[in-house]
């Protein structure tokens, strides 16, 4: 009957037109579930776009005002519309090359990872080097570090650097190492750390700075099956939109920037950016004139970005207390206490947002720190500053953020990857110190929502589903979540997902949420979300895309617009 009365419509305003009271839509959507983000219209069904904004959210009578005979009109049959999905962090250069340019070790254990090592090497020149990304040794057997003697057993001849998952360490070989002359006199780096045996010579795998030890080693390039020689940089932002995404929050600079705007002038930026920059480009900016959030529609300048500490998975993350399950370490701070309140202190006094990488509970209490006392000395300039990760967290430095006004970017599918090993690392009362959703938005604390990618697949129903189960997705563990009481719901999870990031971007005023006068970005999904997970929550991480749209335009599958 539903549908009946849809078609009647559309017939009956295809013969009267469109009063001229109301302005003639572009586009209209109809019979959806449309999940707002504006607490004052929640759900409804229907949007009218005029242009490249929203004009109208309500129900389906009410659109059909805006038809006349050049309006495209689409039935959504029930299909759930949110606001445009905005990974509110991620490293997008070096996730599109990742899949341009290395071998995915994602979830696989050692065994698997050195036979993909060995093909790499048949089909590559000889001496090649041999590049990869995102092992994970939670995968292993013993879930220890592995060595370069692990990788020497197929890669006796070639270099062999492998990025953590995480990014904050590298498993190399011994022919790596020998290149890069690193031998057992060679010394930590500050800010780094080269594990070693008990002879003192070095284990292959290196640590926060000391991954820039081997940045020389070079070797002819290596192949990878069914790679493509297109732009990089296109195919990172199909991909994203293929994932349902319209806006990212990426690191950066002003090369990339212009990159960006040259693929905008020429129709193929289907993506906004928001762009972190380093604190010496940050310098260059200031001396250009070049303002935080300056640039264009669809690309700006977003924060500075500034590392705390390590990670968790690099047993370099930084906490008050040493490792359980290594008492010689607390963890890794990349800049001494003084250091790490200057880079904050810069920024503040010079109107740029930060975003501090912070994971540890003393990481992150020290960046709190250190913007308390840059607010004290500067006034608060209602910077927003961002702690990128906020992983660990006391509850009395949790109460903080709001006093300070400081957004949480937090990254979903961190906490079901690492609670492999939380425990076994900091023990069961630190861990429950972890990944606070539910803690924050209790305190009335904005999130920001993102991946990490290509730390983290760069799929955004993955961290949708983390947030609501707090379960591994690849095993199921634990079954009733962990630490369950820190779960937000569906609709909370879109919104920082949505709102959130917009928000953390200072884009809240264009996207963010569906509401008349924004930019209309959306994001539909092939069915009603709320039926798809009733039975099974874990179905939500096969619901496709059914549509994306950018500023009022259907996006295609080949990123165009």
């Amino acid at each position: 009957m539903k549908k009946l009365a849809i078609i009647l419509l559309i017939i009956l305003f295809s013969i009267q037109g469109s009063p001229k009271s109301f302005p003639a839509a572009d586009l209209i959507l109809l019979n959806g579930k449309i999940l707002t983000m504006d607490n004052r219209n929640p759900v409804t069904s229907s949007i009218v776009i005029v242009g490249d904004k929203i004009q109208y959210t309500g129900d389906d009578a009410g659109s059909l005002k805006f038809r006349d005979k050049h309006s495209k009109v689409i039935d959504l049959k029930g299909r759930t519309v949110i606001p445009g999905l905005h990974d509110a962090h991620l490293h997008f250069e070096a996730g599109s090359d990742l899949i341009s340019n290395r071998l995915d070790l994602r979830f696989l254990n050692k065994e698997q990872i050195l036979e993909k090592i060995k093909e790499a090497i048949k089909i590559s020149p000889e001496g090649a080097l041999i590049k990869a990304y995102s092992y994970n040794h939670a995968y292993f057997k013993n879930k220890k570090f592995p060595d370069r003697y692990d990788l020497d057993k197929v890669a006796p001849a070639n270099p062999v650097i492998i990025t953590r998952v995480d990014g904050h360490s590298i498993w190399v070989n011994s022919t790596t190492l020998k290149k890069a002359g690193i031998s057992e006199e060679t010394p930590d780096p500050r800010g780094g750390e080269l594990l070693r045996f008990n002879d003192k010579s070095p284990t292959g795998i290196l640590k926060e700075n000391a991954e820039l030890l081997v940045k020389n080693v070079k070797g002819p390039k290596m192949v990878i099956p069914g790679s493509s020689k297109e732009n990089k940089l296109l195919t990172g932002i199909r991909y994203a939109n293929k994932l349902g995404l319209t806006s990212v929050t990426t690191q950066g600079s002003l090369k990339l920037m212009e990159q960006l705007n040259e693929l905008d002038r020429s129709g193929n930026l289907s993506l906004r950016f928001n762009l972190w920059i380093s604190p010496a480009e940050m310098e260059r900016c200031v001396e250009k004139g070049i303002k935080f959030r300056s640039g264009s529609d669809k690309v700006k300048i977003s924060f500075v970005k500034v590392f705390a500490d390590g990670s968790l998975g690099s047993v370099s993350a930084a906490f008050f207390k040493p490792y359980t399950n290594n008492p010689k370490t607390s963890g890794i701070l990349i800049h001494p206490v003084e250091e790490l309140d200057e880079l904050i202190s810069n920024a503040h006094k010079n109107g740029f947002q930060t975003g501090v990488h912070a994971i540890g509970n003393r990481g992150v209490h020290l960046v709190l720190d250190a913007v308390e006392k840059a607010q004290k000395k500067f006034g608060m300039k209602g910077l927003r500053h961002r702690i990128e990760h906020t992983q660990f967290i006391t509850n009395e430095d949790l109460i903080r953020f709001n006093k300070l006004k400081m957004i949480p970017s937090m990254q979903p599918t961190h906490c079901t990857t690492d609670l492999l090993v939380v425990e076994e690392r900091i023990g069961k009362e630190r861990a429950g110190q972890g990944y606070r959703w539910n803690s924050f938005k209790k305190e009335g604390v904005m999130l920001a929502f993102g991946t990490d990618w290509p730390v983290e697949p760069l799929d955004p129903r993955r961290g949708l589903y983390s947030s609501i189960e707090r379960r591994n997705i690849e095993n199921g563990f634990p079954e009733n979540g962990w630490f369950p009481d820190e779960q937000i719901d569906l609709i909370d999870s879109i919104k920082y997902y949505t709102l959130g990031a917009a928000y953390a971007s200072f884009n809240e005023e264009r996207i963010g949420s569906i509401e008349s006068g924004k930019l209309a970005d959306l994001t539909i999904f092939d069915g009603d979300l709320d039926k798809i997970i009733e039975k099974d929550k874990k179905s939500i991480l096969k619901v496709k895309i059914y549509k994306i749209i950018l500023n009022g335009k259907i996006v295609n599958t080949s990123g165009k617009i």
